[in-house]
């Protein structure tokens, strides 16, 4: 690029090959900077350094501007959009900004074609073909000394021919300026023309600047637009894959809500069978208590402590320790609920948790430039001190899961349990049900033989209870019919008790009545004593009768207290399946 658009190398050698970088080390062209050749001293008075002549870049066609950033920002916006193809964006962005590189450098090797900017930032326009320099800046004779150089002017001199109207101090001062009949004059034409050479050295160096910074403004936004626009898609792929992985977690975590749901009713149903089975087995406890209680008012030699009482008694201490094992089974139930539930309320917690961070990075994975809700949230890049890492989060899901899992498990371990106690309790109970009835069979069917057995002798003491007296009532008409022949002996004797004198002796007659009586007498007693003894056979044949009936009287009560209450209560008795608890009310 030459230092002038309309001029050649040739005319100024100086500035042959003299270039000066605005903006090193960038990729960007940079402008052209040729001084001018130096001038001698003045002696009139020190003059700022001569300015260089500039050449600067040239402003880019506003066509040619619009369709880049138009390309740029529309294929950054579209991509924003797209989302699905990561790579192939970030590659399409970065050919982008090669190619705008590439048209920006081609931009900037293109000459000027704006005169008048070209006029103004010049330091040397020709003014004519003798190359002199315009009017209004320094000409070639202004560096020679002047007469106007030799003596400064005063307020007081051949100049100034009119009256002072303030005072010499005000001229001293340069209060008030020097003052003459017609003009007010303060500086010379060659200070004018220096004056003007400054202001367009300054004009030049400023728009030099300006044009440094648009470029510099143009690629650093560009530069940057594009490193945020990549910034964001990165952001936006990083938003998008942690909020599947949000959202696969929320799943397992509904799943896993779901099954201990399903594992908080399916204890609660067990509790509830439970509880059934606990209500159940208050029945067979009151039938065993019930028969321990009746068969208590059995009548004296009734009350023994058989068989039946023992097992009944073995049957309520059976019974009374799976109460105990229930109950035990159902406190654990019931912290076993504590658990599911505080478990479960803390996979909820953890699951609205990352629903809301779900929705939160949904929202945030959807939003780009031309979204109407994004504003400036001030304090937002702020990182709260009790913010948690990464590790920290995924360790407290799978923490929380994992004990969730084990809660899980321990409950379903307690169900197994809490079925196989059920059945061995119920078989247990029904065991002691069936060895309780056939005592109580055993101890019926005993007293059922000896009443019978008893039955049968009350009716041989009847029957010879009878005979007895019948016999006694034969054995007082005998012993009355020995009465006419004692009375005939005795009536004999009597009479022959009257005979006179030696008639009246002992002879045989005599000694055969008296034998006579003697074994009436005899047979009579004897057959008293045999009276007496039926009379004693009588009577412990009806204290046999009533020993008999009392016992058959109280083996009765007996057997309808083993027969017809403790059989008719534990025909009642619940089975095995009622007492796991598992048969429909």
């Amino acid at each position: 690029m030459n230092c002038l658009e309309k001029k050649s190398p040739e005319a100024n050698p100086e500035c042959k090959g003299r270039t000066i970088e605005l903006n090193p080390g960038s990729a960007c062209p940079a402008p052209l900077i040729c001084p001018l050749p130096t001038e001698p001293p003045s002696h009139r008075l020190k003059k700022p350094p001569q300015p260089a002549l500039v050449a600067l870049t040239p402003h880019p066609d506003e066509a040619a501007q619009q369709h880049l950033v138009q390309n740029i920002m529309g294929s950054a916006q579209e991509h924003q959009k797209l989302q699905a193809d990561l790579q192939a964006g970030v590659d399409q962005q970065q050919m982008q900004l090669a190619d705008m590189r590439a048209e920006q450098y081609k931009q900037s090797n293109k000459p000027l074609r704006m005169e008048e900017v070209q006029f103004a930032r010049s330091m040397d326009p020709e003014a004519d073909d003798l190359r002199n320099p315009p009017c209004y800046l320094p000409q070639q004779g202004d560096e020679l000394p002047h007469k106007d150089q030799l003596m400064p002017m005063g307020p007081i001199g051949p100049w100034a021919s009119g009256k002072v109207d303030w005072s010499p101090m005000a001229g001293i001062t340069g209060t008030r300026p020097v003052v003459d009949r017609y003009s007010i004059t303060r500086y010379s034409p060659n200070e004018w023309r220096t004056r003007n050479h400054e202001t367009v050295q300054v004009v030049n160096a400023s728009l030099g600047r300006a044009d440094k910074n648009r470029f510099s403004s143009t690629t650093e936004f560009l530069r940057l637009s594009a490193l945020v626009d990549k910034s964001q898609k990165e952001t936006t792929d990083k938003l998008r894959i942690r909020s599947q992985l949000i959202g696969k977690w929320k799943n397992t975590l509904e799943n896993a809500i779901k099954a201990m749901a399903d594992e908080i009713s399916t204890m609660e149903v067990e509790r509830i069978k439970l509880r059934k089975s606990m209500v159940v087995l208050g029945v067979p406890e009151s039938i065993a208590k019930e028969c321990i209680e009746k068969r208590a008012t059995r009548p004296d030699t009734e009350l023994v402590r058989d068989q039946v009482e023992e097992e009944l008694v073995n049957e309520l201490a059976l019974i009374a320790e799976i109460r105990r094992l229930l109950m035990k089974t159902l406190d654990d139930f019931n912290s076993q609920q504590v658990e599911n539930r505080t478990a479960r309320q803390r996979l909820e917690y953890d699951w609205s948790d990352k629903k809301e961070s779900y929705e939160i990075d949904t929202i945030n994975t959807g939003l780009n430039n031309c979204s109407r809700t994004i504003m400036f949230r001030p304090g937002a890049v702020r990182q709260p001190p009790e913010q948690a890492s990464e590790k920290y989060w995924e360790h407290f899901s799978m923490e929380t899961l994992d004990e969730c899992e084990k809660c899980r498990l321990k409950s379903v371990a307690l169900r197994n349990t809490l079925n196989s106690t059920l059945m061995n309790a119920a078989r247990d109970i029904r065991t002691q049900a069936d060895v309780v009835e056939k005592a109580l069979t055993s101890r019926i069917n005993c007293t059922q033989e000896a009443v019978q057995r008893f039955e049968n002798d009350l009716k041989n003491i009847l029957q010879g209870t009878a005979d007895v007296e019948n016999r006694i009532e034969q054995m007082k008409r005998r012993i009355n019919s020995f009465d006419s022949s004692m009375k005939v002996a005795q009536t004999r004797m009597d009479n022959r008790s009257y005979r006179p004198n030696v008639e009246n002796c002992r002879d045989l007659a005599q000694q055969e009545l008296i034998d006579g009586v003697h074994t009436i007498q005899s047979s009579v007693s004897a057959l008293l004593h045999e009276l007496e003894e039926a009379e004693r056979v009588k009577t412990d044949l009806v204290n046999s009768r009533a020993r008999l009936e009392r016992e058959i009287m109280l083996k009765r009560r007996s057997l309808f207290i083993d027969r017809e209450r403790c059989m008719l209560m534990r025909s009642y008795y619940p089975s095995a399946n009622t007492l796991s608890g598992a048969a429909t009310s």
